[in-house]
């Protein structure tokens, strides 16, 4: 695996030597002192091959950082480097490696999981930023995930170089005394069957749901803020999308008159008696899928279609999009949306997860 990686993937090793966790010599990432990105993914790959851990969660190591080359932000006046949410980056550029590999779909989405979600225990064995009971409702249907998440939580725990007043910070008992407790919970999840089906599409801009759409056959609502804004637009005379966003994102009354047409097409959808509905954003945080989840819960069937297109593919899409559409949203803005993105779980409320591979 690393061979091929290294020897298939050169400029990526090369980004990731580059990418330093610290500001200058002087001013150092005490959780890192291991100084950049490729150090760390090494050490802990090494933790990894020692503990005998699974193909999936060496990949997931190999990959986990490769986000932080493009979230990397310098702040000069404090002197010190931060990444952002930098996790769903890292899953959407981790795909183009995984799509090249001889991994089945349901092994990239294996590893995909466990990026997405390999601060979780992490960070909760470290800081406690979640109650045991939080997070074990987070992995609830997720028996596989949590196993791999515990495989892999000792491996970047202990794959780096810290500052000794770091050291309360990395107990290998406390780890061990943890894993031991960790209980497991229900593995699957009880289907609903209502009438009608919410199609809940998840994927950053460019990623195919346009096309997911235009192939569904059953008659359907759809609700789209794009084409609200685009119509917006039209009647301001701004006819590209562009226009459009940018008249809305710089003038509040005009996004006021957005806001109000949206929330009366999610009234009428809400109303509908037979027919399904479609929800065309991005929906890539948890807390944006939840509340469309608990608003339709008790009378649809609730699917979320996520698309997994890999990073280089959504650039090579935004830029025919916007040669074609006048619909811009740029690299950045591509990255920004990757840095909400966390995985479907089904903790979340939803009856089912589709998956679509972007190629």
């Amino acid at each position: 695996m690393l061979k091929w990686f290294l020897r298939k993937y050169p400029d990526y090793v090369e980004k990731m030597i580059c990418c330093s966790y610290n500001y200058n010599n002087s001013s150092v990432h005490y959780h890192h002192l291991e100084e950049n990105i490729w150090t760390h993914s090494m050490m802990a790959y090494n933790q990894g091959l020692m503990q005998g851990v699974s193909k999936y969660v060496l990949w997931a190591i190999l990959l986990h950082d490769i986000g932080r080359t493009y979230t990397r932000r310098v702040d000069d006046e404090n002197k010190k480097v931060s990444f952002g949410n930098y996790s769903g980056v890292s899953c959407y550029v981790a795909l183009e490696v995984l799509d090249a590999s001889d991994l089945e779909s349901n092994e990239k989405i294996r590893i995909v999981k466990i990026i997405s979600y390999h601060l979780m225990i992490l960070d909760f064995m470290r800081y406690d930023t979640l109650s045991l009971e939080s997070l074990q409702k987070n992995l609830e249907y997720e028996n596989e995930l949590a196993q791999d998440l515990l495989e892999y939580m000792k491996c970047d725990m202990f794959g780096r170089l810290i500052d000794p007043s770091m050291k309360e910070y990395y107990n290998i008992r406390k780890c061990n005394k943890f894993i031991k407790s960790f209980k497991q919970k229900k593995s699957f999840k009880q289907k609903k069957l209502k009438k009608r089906t919410l199609y809940i599409l998840s994927g950053p801009p460019c990623s195919g749901k346009t096309s997911w759409i235009q192939s569904y056959k059953k008659d359907y609502i759809l609700i789209c803020r794009d084409d609200i804004e685009d119509e917006i637009g039209r009647k301001y005379n701004k006819y590209t999308h562009d226009e459009a966003f940018k008249l809305i994102d710089n003038n509040k009354d005009i996004k006021r008159e957005v806001d109000i047409m949206e929330k009366k097409g999610h009234d009428e959808a809400a109303r509908s008696q037979n027919l399904d509905i479609i929800i065309d954003n991005p929906n890539l945080t948890i807390k944006k899928r939840q509340e469309w989840i608990e608003r339709f819960s008790d009378t649809h069937d609730i699917v979320v279609v996520l698309f997994l297109t890999p990073y280089s593919i959504l650039i090579q899409r935004d830029k025919k999009r916007s040669h074609e559409l006048k619909k811009t949203i740029h690299k950045k803005g591509i990255l920004n949306k990757l840095e909400d993105f966390s995985y479907p779980l089904y903790s979340e409320g939803f009856d089912k997860l589709e998956i679509i591979f972007g190629k």
